[in-house]
């Protein structure tokens, strides 16, 4: 249970735990594994398609070679330097997250493939392009703990936690649906004699913004418009993810930013994870300016050295003019989401 205003700043390392890449992985799986180039048919994309269409095959090795010699770690970095790229590079995109998606995991389902991915690893079996393609599910579980967080106390076949008082908020950078569906999933199970309907009205008064979008709704979003979580991409569920996907670059305004400004106007504490604290993200979302006074704000830092977080700290703070006694805690650790919410959230 949470009592007082609480904001979930997500990054892609948010969603590692259950077999999605961070950026500095999908930067790899493209240059070295060539994901899409590789595995187009494995993925269940239409073998015709290579037939039809093979200007866009031709575009997606061009990409891919252009972006390896580039030396940019951020995709959206180079897309932003190369707007012709944009179609193919966001096509691109949508085919590593719905190939993670196909892989994904949830709850202890998660921890043993991570056991069995590092097992392999340590075994030397697969070569290192194999090794490349799976996912890793790194860092721990920490939906399932918020999960039980949320509805810590709730005890009877009806008891759903009510998210109607606004004190839970999610901002996410990823376009991936992973948290939707985990959540989806965990009420619908747990309370099995709640009609399904009652499932998605409370799941609908939890804010989960995506402020660039997200690939495609799942069916409690959008009834009239959905696509089943796991399914396997076509041509025109890559197409239709890529037209919904924005980078960071592209638009400073849109409705689902200003409503995270709005969150964290309002907020009393606040969490970064997995967030990669680049300057372009802060300022997209007018941080650390706009987070109130005496706002706790915590953070991971995973695999950052004691240099590394004392910068994103100072990232967190600059600008602060409060005085000792008012300043707001402000904790940053080089330590996973869910190592950092069991130390942190009240």
């Amino acid at each position: 249970m949470i009592d007082r205003k609480t904001v979930f700043v997500l990054g892609a390392g948010g969603s590692c735990p259950y077999g999605y890449p961070s950026g500095a992985h999908l930067r790899k799986r493209i240059c070295l594994f060539q994901g899409l180039w590789q595995s187009y048919n494995a993925s269940g994309i239409p073998n015709e398609l290579a037939q039809k269409e093979k200007s866009r095959l031709k575009e997606i090795k061009e990409f891919i070679d252009k972006f390896n010699k580039s030396r940019i770690k951020s995709i959206d970095l180079f897309i932003a330097n190369n707007p012709k790229l944009a179609p193919i590079g966001k096509y691109i995109i949508a085919f590593e997250i719905f190939k993670a998606e196909q892989n994904s995991h949830f709850g202890e389902e998660a921890k043993f493939e991570q056991e069995q991915i590092a097992d392999t690893q340590r075994r030397g079996i697969r070569g290192p392009s194999d090794l490349l393609s799976l996912p890793l599910f790194m860092g721990e579980d920490w939906y399932s703990f918020l999960y039980n967080h949320l509805i810590e106390g709730k005890v009877g076949k009806d008891d759903l936690p009510d998210f109607s008082d606004g004190n839970l908020g999610f901002i996410t950078f990823n376009y991936d649906r992973s948290l939707e569906q985990f959540l989806y999933e965990a009420l619908r199970y747990s309370f099995t004699e709640v009609p399904e309907e009652r499932v998605v009205q409370c799941l609908k008064q939890l804010k989960i913004l995506h402020v660039y979008g997200q690939t495609v709704p799942l069916k409690w979003q959008n009834p009239d418009d959905y696509v089943d979580y796991k399914q396997k991409p076509s041509e025109s569920l890559l197409q239709r993810a890529a037209n919904n996907i924005k980078t960071i670059y592209e638009e400073k305004v849109n409705p689902e930013l200003m409503e995270a400004q709005n969150l964290i106007k309002q907020s009393e504490q606040m969490f970064f994870l997995g967030f990669g604290y680049a300057s372009e993200n802060m300022e997209v979302l007018g941080l650390p300016s706009i987070i109130p006074q005496r706002c706790l704000v915590y953070g991971t830092a995973f695999g950052a050295n004691d240099k590394e977080v004392k910068r994103i700290h100072k990232r967190i703070i600059d600008g602060d003019t409060t005085d000792s006694k008012a300043a707001r805690r402000k904790v940053i650790e080089s330590t996973d989401c869910l190592e950092l919410l069991r130390n942190y959230l009240g």
